[in-house]
């Protein structure tokens, strides 16, 4: 009955219902009216009872089994091919067409989610198969990757190898402790990485250079700008080395963690130019560098608002001492007096001259005038107390000296040539005085 399949589970269990009833109705009224003629008949009615109650019972029992099955093969179907998707096989379909309208509608979903899943696991199948591909290539890319990446790491081992011997670096914290030294550093300086590492970089500064400079190169610094200049450093030998420095912060998240430092050794560069500057037999400065230097003090003494000295030396009866002991002795009393000044002027912006034959020059200061005639007084004594003999001296029976001393401050007004000239005027007047004394300008010019 093709019509019955159109209804809905509801409409065709009540029509099996309605049915079941109609049957049982229609049995009653048979065992009704066979009850009635056997009665009117005067027979016995019980066997034509239970047979007529068996055939009711037995067609109920077939429309209630049919009922049943109606609901059960849907079920089972629905059951079978959901275990076969559970295992993997999408590849199921219902006929819904032998079913009613409900299962007709579920079984619809289940037909379109099974296509469904179905497409979407080639389409997976298919991407995979892309992505295998690519997965072999992307292997074959990494194995390159791999090996340029040990290149260039044995290669950047190498640059930090060449930099470690031949490249004179450092890093310090933020107080100037070292952190890390290279070999180059090592073989200049003269100290071991474990002398180094731990220390504070102080330890190789060289008393000759002003502290000024590096209370500068602290703010530049700190500040966060990178510095550059020339540093005279101390060995651990107490010798010494000349190096172009180059310190910059280093900055992680915009804080200042250390300084890195690289140098250049300007050693022979700076031997050049001392050599230039230096008088051969004495090792003073010479004229040169005094010409040079002499108007940046005076320069600085301004800007500073202090003072500074020029003393003007001069060996006493130098020439009778040569023509009585002769020009290599009088060679040895040159470096003597030397000697003496270098001494006096051991610290950083203090300076001895050889100005030319037994003339000398000291420029110092930072002192006030009684400072100033205290030190050329003690320079003339410990000239003296070398007691070299020098029987033509009518000022002493050794070796001495006459010193003239003029001041310039930072307000006066004169020139580099006329603070020689009054200091020279001064050691003129010491040599008229008597010799082997100091005279010092009398009135502040």
């Amino acid at each position: 009955m093709p019509f019955i399949k159109k209804m809905t589970v509801l409409q065709r269990t009540v029509v099996w219902l309605i049915a079941i009833a109609i049957i049982f109705f229609m049995l009653l009224l048979s065992i009704i009216w066979e009850l009635k003629q056997s009665i009117l008949q005067g027979h016995d009615p019980t066997t034509s009872l239970i047979v007529l109650y068996f055939i009711g019972v037995s067609i109920v029992i077939g429309l209630i089994i049919k009922v049943f099955r109606s609901f059960e093969r849907p079920i089972i179907e629905l059951t079978e091919n959901a275990m076969k998707i559970a295992e993997g096989n999408y590849n199921v379909h219902f006929n819904i067409d032998q079913y009613d309208v409900e299962w007709q509608l579920l079984m619809g979903i289940f037909n379109d989610m099974s296509s469904e899943t179905r497409r979407k696991i080639e389409q997976l199948n298919s991407q995979n198969e892309v992505l295998f591909t690519y997965k072999e290539q992307i292997e074959e890319l990494n194995q390159r990757l791999s090996k340029k990446i040990q290149i260039k790491s044995k290669q950047l081992e190498g640059y930090v190898e060449i930099i470690d011997q031949y490249v004179i670096t450092s890093q310090t914290d933020l107080y100037g402790n070292i952190t890390y030294a290279s070999e180059a550093f090592c073989k200049i300086s003269g100290y071991t990485k474990e002398e180094l590492i731990g220390k504070n970089h102080r330890l190789i500064r060289h008393p000759d250079m002003p502290k000024e400079l590096f209370e500068e190169l602290w703010r530049t610094i700190s500040s966060g700008q990178m510095w550059h200049g020339e540093i005279k450093n101390r060995k651990s030998d107490g010798g010494d080395y000349w190096v172009d420095t180059t310190i910059t912060p280093n900055v992680e998240e915009g804080v200042i963690i250390g300084y890195t430092a690289i140098r250049h050794d300007i050693s022979d560069k700076k031997m050049i130019e001392e050599m230039a500057i230096t008088d051969s037999m004495t090792g003073l400065y010479n004229r040169r560098f005094y010409v040079q230097i002499i108007s940046e003090e005076m320069n600085r003494i301004k800007r500073h608002r202090s003072s500074l000295v020029l003393m003007m030396l001069d060996v006493d009866n130098f020439k009778l001492y040569n023509d009585n002991y002769g020009h290599q002795a009088g060679d040895i009393v040159l470096n003597q007096v030397a000697n003496v000044l270098k001494f006096y002027t051991s610290r950083s912006g203090e300076y001895a001259f050889r100005l030319g034959g037994e003339e000398f020059a000291v420029l110092v200061s930072d002192m006030n005038e009684e400072g100033y005639l205290a030190l050329a007084e003690r320079i003339r004594r410990a000239i003296e107390m070398l007691e070299i003999h020098h029987k033509k001296n009518d000022a002493s029976a050794f070796v001495t000296v006459s010193i003239g001393v003029a001041i310039y401050y930072h307000d006066s007004m004169i020139t580099c040539e006329e603070l020689y000239k009054e200091s020279d005027n001064q050691l003129y007047r010491a040599k008229d005085n008597g010799r082997n004394q100091v005279a010092i300008q009398s009135e502040r010019t």
